[in-house]
């Protein structure tokens, strides 16, 4: 007999989410009025990590609640390495929450895709050439901090002998789809990043950078450098997560501030894929999981879905031989829950039904438990 119930768990803590919530910046000092004036920078950081937008801090609400950030610290210490001080902060969920909705922004609180960076560079004495992640140069130092603060994971290759020999710097460069996945499937990450770096001439208005169905992008190279002109850094990328692909072009005076432009332009496009369009309005969904043969199966699979940033209400209707039903509240629909969830390796997608009609019972989304 199936067990029908409507019921809602209470949600159990998302430590990844927890994670987001913290930061840190370095310091010269543990005095109070140091860390007073660094605390807000600290919850900047956040804000923007959590809501996926650094237009997040254009808002009048949230400027003047930066001023009250005694209000949403829960802890804070300091930890001290080869490179300094640091003071570290992390801050209240509910707080966060609560000004975010306040202030008419999201929240970006599914699991984050980690992206998988190739990048090839034109070296003035080396020629093309693959870039290590084990380089001590702002690129590299850069890419790391600035994926950190936006809470984007991204990882190099390891550019051993297996990779070596599966792609070369020529293939990055020219931005070969099928050699860069093949090389890229034995890492278990979501998406992949192919970029190249190089320079121009900073007052070079006539330059028209490649797109990446152009033909000539494969061999293009750029001109030596002239003695005594000034050069920007160029990034030209090709980014793929899950079904969506676009290209970011980045110029910027030096290669610190290239890495940061690139990584921020990344988090704001992947994060508005997992946001969504929430124009749609609340509404209500069935979503069938099937593969929950045990009840902390099904609270696993509740405190998920709850989880989600623009889910309101999770609802355990139907549970019956290892298939539960749950009616869920939220923006966006459909396809913004399933693409939500495109990356949780706890769960895959089986169907998705957009004109699906609640009052008929009929299912949006059906998934399957695979943890």
């Amino acid at each position: 007999m199936a067990l029908a119930m409507v019921m809602t768990f209470p949600v159990a803590a998302n430590t990844d989410f927890q994670r987001l919530l913290q930061g840190e910046r370095k310091v010269e000092s543990q005095t109070r009025n140091e860390r007073q004036q660094v605390l807000p920078s600290i919850l900047s950081d956040v804000l923007v990590r959590v809501s996926g937008t650094e237009e997040v801090l254009n808002n009048s609400q949230v400027r003047a609640e930066l001023r009250n950030v005694n209000d949403y610290l829960l802890q804070f210490g300091y930890r001290s390495d080869e490179e300094g001080l640091f003071l570290s902060a992390s801050f209240d969920e509910t707080r966060i929450r609560q000004l975010l909705q306040r202030a008419g922004f999201s929240l970006w609180t599914g699991r984050r895709p980690e992206l998988l960076l190739w990048i090839a560079e034109n070296h003035p004495e080396q020629g093309v050439r693959l870039v290590g992640r084990a380089e001590s140069r702002p690129l590299i130092e850069q890419l790391r901090e600035a994926s950190r603060r936006r809470g984007l994971p991204m990882m190099m290759p390891l550019m051993d002998l297996q990779d070596q020999m599966a792609i070369t710097p020529r293939d990055v460069w020219g931005r070969f789809e099928r050699e860069i996945l093949d090389a890229s499937a034995r890492y278990p990450t979501a998406g992949v990043v192919s970029a190249r770096v190089f320079r121009q001439l900073a007052d070079d208005s006539s330059s028209v950078l490649l797109g990446p169905e152009d033909e000539s992008a494969a061999n293009y190279l750029p001109e030596e450098m002239e003695e005594g002109r000034t050069y920007h850094y160029i990034l030209e990328a090709r980014v793929s997560v899950g079904d969506m692909r676009f290209v970011e072009i980045i110029e910027a005076a030096d290669e610190g501030a290239l890495a940061t432009d690139f990584v921020n332009r990344v988090a704001d496009r992947v994060a508005a894929l997992f946001i969504g369009d929430t124009t749609e309005g609340t509404g209500e969904i069935l979503v069938r999981v099937v593969g929950v043969n045990e009840l902390a199966n099904v609270l696993q699979v509740e405190h998920l879905l709850q989880q989600q940033g623009q889910v309101y209400r999770v609802q355990l209707r139907r549970y019956h031989q290892g298939t539960a039903e749950f009616a869920v509240q939220l923006n966006g629909g459909a396809s913004w829950l399933a693409q939500a969830l495109e990356f949780d390796r706890r769960i895959r997608r089986e169907s998705l039904n957009n004109d699906a009609d609640i009052a008929a019972q009929e299912i949006a989304l059906e998934l399957r438990w695979v943890r």
